[in-house]
């Protein structure tokens, strides 16, 4: 196997960077309210750009499908099918309008200073402190920056444009597909499975340099409904029973130390996402995480708890909880393959750089891939900050990761 293990070479040989900030000015941010897939133009627009691209690489069949997923394939030169995915939507939580990407170039390690007051500080983000003398990319302040998850999106074109380039170098048949809508969990909804076709993908959808993921959150989502008695204020008094008044209860009876601002590491949360109605009916969107399937179940019983206590409080009121599954850690499928985590440290050991497992404190479209019988562990973009205005990415990490992709078909190709 020829180790890829020097980033400089990657960026100088590819169109790794350049790639990036074409795709970081298209607007693909998913929109969870919207019924169609995908969700947004935007994600059709990078789409057919990627179809160009991957055609532009000489893959076979590039295409985008008529749910807004785009597939190709790279014929191999040892058996057996690998597959590689990332997601072409950017996070609904922040604009990703009219990015304008900026280059901080041989970075010195201060604070990068952006508009509208933003600052990206080594004390807030040390993994800068990593960087140094490396080309940093932000937005200008006003935007996110895209890298989650277009970052694996280029990383994923550079790996073919090596390929292309280096036909000595060995790997296996790669299925290349990116997916729409994965902030707003859908990404895997109408994934091509069959079409798709691979013996085992990795999505490229992590953090900074070196992190591997082999485990997500558990997720349910709790939709709980509050119907008061409707009166005129003027005449309420002992008949109103305001279903606003409830629901801010039951807001507050959520215990605080459970909330994502203050848990971190293994430990799972409450998380209300949603609110809306008025005081006669009224409803409320929790998000329920945790890694074990047993405490994520008790957090649901947690939440019936709290509305029968409050009914109990006021029998008029009317309140229904209705626990929805969302995705499942992928830990104990991939635990069955242990094989397939252990070439993925090795493609990552094999650029120089140290593993590192970490669990994912939310869910990758490989969770849910898994849970359908293909296992996809998840592999770092280099990118840090996502979904806000302080989101970053150093090229020589993005280069890094492509390395690691490289590495990797290599690895299967054995």
């Amino acid at each position: 196997m020829r180790a890829f293990d020097d980033p400089a070479e990657i960026l100088e040989m590819t169109r790794l960077v350049e790639r990036f900030l074409a795709y970081v000015r298209i607007d693909t941010q998913s929109d969870e309210a919207s019924t169609s897939c995908p969700s947004t133009a935007g994600q059709l627009e990078l789409g057919r750009l990627l179809v160009s691209d991957l055609a532009a690489l000489g893959l076979t069949d590039p295409g985008l499908d008529e749910n807004g997923y785009v597939l190709a394939t790279l014929p191999g030169s040892a058996p057996g099918v690998l597959g590689f995915c990332a997601h072409l939507d950017t996070a609904p939580a922040f604009s990703g309008k009219d990015v304008r990407p900026r280059l901080h170039q041989n970075y010195d390690g201060s604070p990068i200073r952006l508009e509208n007051g933003v600052v990206i500080d080594p004390a807030d983000s040390p993994e800068l402190l990593q960087c140094l003398g490396d080309t940093i990319i932000t937005a200008d302040g006003t935007t996110l920056l895209g890298a989650d998850d277009k970052a694996g999106i280029a990383a994923i074109l550079g790996l073919l444009e090596v390929l292309r380039a280096h036909p000595d170098v060995r790997h296996p048949t790669l299925r290349v597909c990116f997916t729409p809508d994965e902030e707003v969990g859908r990404g895997t909804r109408r994934f091509p499975l069959e079409r798709f076709g691979a013996d085992v993908a990795f999505t490229v959808d992590g953090g900074f340099t070196g992190e591997m993921n082999v485990e997500t959150f558990s997720a349910d989502k709790a939709i709980v409904t509050f119907t008061g008695v409707a009166e005129h204020p003027g005449t309420a008094k002992g008949k109103l029973v305001n279903a606003l008044t409830y629901m801010g209860r039951f807001l507050a009876r959520l215990p605080a130390a459970e909330s994502p601002e203050c848990t971190e590491k293994r430990a799972g949360f409450f998380h209300a996402t949603d609110a809306q109605g008025d005081a006669a009916r009224c409803r409320a969107s929790v998000i329920l995480r945790d890694f074990e399937a047993a405490v994520l179940a008790d957090r649901g019983r947690r939440i019936e708890a709290v509305a029968r206590a409050l009914v109990a409080e006021e029998p008029r009121l009317k309140v229904e909880v209705e626990i929805q599954q969302q995705y499942r850690n992928m830990r104990a499928e991939l635990e069955r393959r242990p094989e397939i985590a252990a070439r993925l440290e090795r493609a990552i050991a094999a650029a120089r750089i140290e593993p590192r497992i970490e669990p994912v404190r939310g869910g990758t479209d490989g969770a849910q891939l898994t849970a359908r019988g293909l296992p996809v562990p998840n592999v770092f973009t280099g990118g840090c900050g996502f979904h806000g205005p302080r989101e970053w990415i150093s090229t020589r990490a993005l280069a890094l990761s492509t390395c690691t992709l490289l590495n990797l078909a290599q690895l299967h190709a054995e």
